[in-house]
């Protein structure tokens, strides 16, 4: 026994030294590295800190939709080696960001869709991935950009950090006044809308509508002209207001019956001296008198301030006939419990409108249809400085809208004339015709794509827009219901004309019932309210 003690003794004191010196050089070897790991990452984020500059832009600002849509037409960006593939439109204020690397279906496949309800070929986009770094050259720069994407209370937000090594930020401010000129070259044609969100006070984008021409809104003589010159004269007079000590700002009030054309006249004046819309609903759940100073008060200089139907200001009915008194209709407590949190005092109004905090620099149009329930105070001038009066359609008025819906042979768009021999490719050489199927079968699409309207000579149309007037009577039916009429009719010029006397009948015998039904309906709210 004691043999063999004396020979293991030693051999496991051996066995026990040499485990432990492996183990000090693994920690050493281990805390080395660690500590050389360590001073490298210190190391790289001074070297960061002092020559990096690094640029964040959130997609709450409209500086995010700048630099995405300037990165969708950079080819590296298509060409990330991690991205998102998807099938939804992408698209931010109305401009479809589409990056090089998307992908189409192949023209000769385009019989496979049906143009007759114009069906659009599906895109398939490649979008880089959200939280990877991605590079790009600019200017001789290398730029890391950064996507990433978060929630919060009131939906998802993105947001873009673009780092670049430079030893100051002149590169970033080109490159933000680039994506800038970009942008607005590619939206000079789109009005933006912004509606007042009264949860989070703030102002929240709700889409973008192609700009209409000035020429398809038909108004009686000069009234157009007047409203157009007297807003280009405001805008240019900032000066001329500062010095006279008068506030910058400018109010227009359009009245009279529904569907006469005071909503289309703003969108088509917002397009023509390219202002975006913002609007704010004053009978929308939650408005206040603080909610609605602090929305008027974050409007930008030069944009459009719509408060649409003014006279529903401050009553929660939804009636818009001549019955209606415009005062509140809450008369219990059950529905005053169920009212909607509105607390709008007129008094908020009109210090929103005019008051030590109210915007400057913008235009503010107020429509109703309604003026006798309009406040003395709210539409004095001052606050509102130009009043416009919309009245139903005139038979001048119904002649030129007639003219905008069928312009004469010489006015079409060439893509509306009639092509006979479409399916037909230029003869070669040898005078043969040669087959073209994919251009061809690409041009009968977008021939049936179009209406087929017919294409009529001047004299005619004129003769026929002159007849249409005719036969509608003054000051009687709105301007909408007789869009409403023509576009039913929008390929058939003759035949609207010659049917528009049996139209005017049916639309007279129509409101004649409304109005027989809606007197019925009081009668009946008239005696339960007597017998409660």
């Amino acid at each position: 026994m004691n043999t063999l003690k004396s020979f293991i003794g030693p051999l496991a004191e051996t066995v026990n030294a040499g485990s432990l010196q492996d183990t000090m050089k693994l920690v050493v070897i281990g805390g080395t590295m660690e500590t050389a790991r360590r001073l490298s990452v210190s190391a790289w984020n001074g070297f960061v800190d002092s020559f990096f500059l690094t640029a964040t832009f959130n997609s709450g600002d409209i500086t995010f939709d700048w630099i995405m849509h300037w990165l969708s037409k950079q080819p590296a960006w298509g060409r990330s080696r991690e991205f998102e593939i998807t099938t939804r439109s992408v698209k931010r204020n109305g401009l479809e960001q589409a990056t090089t690397g998307d992908v189409e279906e192949p023209e000769d496949e385009v019989e496979e869709y049906d143009d007759d309800i114009g069906r659009r070929k599906r895109k398939i986009a490649f979008l880089p991935s959200c939280d990877t770094t991605h590079t790009i050259y600019f200017r001789g720069h290398l730029l890391r950009i950064t996507r990433s994407k978060g929630f919060q209370d009131y939906g998802h937000y993105s947001s873009l950090k673009i780092s670049v090594v430079a030893r100051n930020n002149d590169i970033l401010k080109r490159l933000v006044l680039e994506a800038k000129r970009e942008y607005e070259k590619d939206a000079e044609h789109r009005v933006h809308i912004f509606m007042a969100d009264t949860t989070y006070t703030c102002w929240r984008w709700n889409g973008a509508r192609q700009k209409r021409p000035m020429s398809s809104i038909v108004l009686e003589p000069a009234v157009k002209e007047m409203i157009l010159t007297d807003c280009k004269d405001f805008l240019r007079s900032e000066e001329w207001y500062a010095e006279r000590g008068i506030p910058f700002r400018r109010g227009y009030l359009l009245y009279g019956v529904p569907g006469s054309g005071k909503t289309s006249l703003i969108h088509s004046l917002a397009g023509e001296l390219n202002l975006d819309i913002y609007v704010v609903s004053l009978s929308s759940k939650g408005m206040s008198d603080n909610t609605l100073t602090t929305l008027m008060g974050s409007v930008p200089q030069r944009c459009i301030l719509l408060l649409e139907d003014l006279d529903a200001a401050f009553t929660r009915s939804l009636t818009r006939d001549e019955t209606s008194t415009g005062t509140p209709t809450v008369a219990t407590k059950q529905a005053s419990d169920s009212s909607d949190g509105s607390t709008l005092s007129l008094s908020g109004l009109l210090n929103s409108l005019d008051g030590v905090t109210a915007a400057e620099g913008r235009l503010l149009f107020a429509t109703t249809n309604h003026i006798e329930r309009l406040d003395s105070a709210l539409s004095r001038p001052g606050r509102l400085d130009v009043w416009v009066n919309f009245k139903n359609a005139t038979r001048w008025q119904a002649e030129g809208i007639f003219k905008n819906f069928f312009p004469s042979k010489g006015k079409m768009p060439a893509a509306s004339e009639p092509t006979t021999s479409i399916l037909q490719a230029p003869p070669d050489e040898k005078g043969k015709q040669k087959e073209s199927a994919p251009a061809a079968m690409k041009t009968v699409a977008a021939a049936k794509s179009k209406h087929a309207v017919p294409s009529l000579e001047e004299e005619e149309i004129a003769e026929l827009a002159k007849r249409f007037g005719e036969a509608i009577p003054e000051d009687e039916l709105s301007v909408a219901s007789l869009q409403g009429y023509l576009l039913k009719n929008k390929t058939r010029p003759r035949e609207c004309v010659e049917e528009v006397a049996a139209w005017v009948q049916t639309e007279r015998e129509t409101r004649e019932k409304l109005k027989k039904e809606k007197e019925q309906v009081r009668l009946v709210r008239t005696s339960l309210a007597h017998l409660s």
